[in-house]
């Protein structure tokens, strides 16, 4: 590819950069979906800056396959603020948003329109953007990062309230599998709908997992929360209707749950749409 004309950095772990001009949520919630728009009304020199970054990113993502080591992450720090817009209506908004609470702020990530690429920006707890970030693989580095290093809870069951029916056997369940899990295992699935649980059970399950430092929502499965939860490699994974009344509630013991993460099929599909992207930007 061409030497790279703007300043787009391509990124290591843990480096610090900002800029603005795209929407995050400010929690998981539903939103309609931003279809991606290549701005008619931007200036050629800022199509032109923005096709660079689709540029490279393309070539990023040929070399890498989902959840490999070393996805593509390029902070837009120094990007004008004409071209970090031109390039943000471009990408467009997708189906999965997180927040990852960290000491003094936070991480708030969207994915595009185009799955497995994904925006991710820290804020400090005044709301000043630290670092923002353009990566792709299966979910961002930091909500992996984040999810690695919770601390393993005990998950006691005798810390459970009196009134419990099934939640002491579901904590016990639970310990022996997070226990013996390891990174890349398939998940261990409790489907607490099928179970008979009494108000008890639910809330002493919620007071012995807890609540961890990351919360996805992913639309592509309807709306789904997902939860870290204080034991590392828990999460709580909820599925709910157009109601927001929960259709499914289910505990997962897995690194990160497939609901979140974007598929390797559809990480291709996005490859063969950003080529198409790219063309139409170089043609404007």
């Amino acid at each position: 590819m061409k030497p790279f004309p703007i300043p787009v950095t391509a990124l290591g772990a843990g480096l610090a950069h900002e800029e603005e001009n795209l929407d995050f949520l400010p929690m998981p919630k539903a939103e309609p979906l931003d279809t991606p728009r290549p701005p008619e009304d931007a200036a050629p020199e800022e199509l032109a800056a923005a096709a660079d970054v689709v540029e490279q990113l393309l070539e990023a993502m040929g070399a890498h396959r989902p959840g490999g080591d070393q996805p593509p992450r390029f902070s837009l720090k120094a990007m004008a603020p004409g071209a970090l817009k031109a390039l943000n209506e471009s990408l467009g908004q997708g189906e999965v948003s997180a927040v990852v609470e960290t000491a003094g702020g936070a991480w708030r990530v969207q994915e595009t329109a185009f799955a497995g690429v994904w925006r991710s920006r820290r804020e400090d707890s005044r709301g000043t953007v630290l670092e923002d970030i353009l990566e792709a693989d299966d979910m961002p580095l930091c909500v992996k990062e984040a999810a690695a290093q919770v601390a393993g809870a005990r998950l006691d069951a005798s810390q459970l309230p009196a009134g419990v029916m099934n939640a002491p056997s579901i904590v016990d369940e639970l310990r022996h599998h997070a226990k013996a899990f390891r990174p890349g295992q398939p998940a261990h699935v409790v489907n607490l709908s099928l179970l008979p649980l009494a108000p008890a059970d639910h809330d002493g399950l919620e007071a012995v997992l807890g609540a961890g430092p990351v919360t996805i929502l992913s639309r592509g499965f309807g709306n789904c929360r997902v939860q870290a939860t204080r034991a590392r490699g828990v999460w709580r994974v909820r599925y709910f209707n157009t109601m927001n009344t929960v259709i499914l509630d289910t505990i997962e013991v897995v690194d990160l749950p497939e609901a979140a993460r974007a598929a390797g099929d559809d990480y291709d599909d996005s490859v063969r749409r950003l080529a198409e992207l790219l063309a139409w930007l170089r043609e404007g």
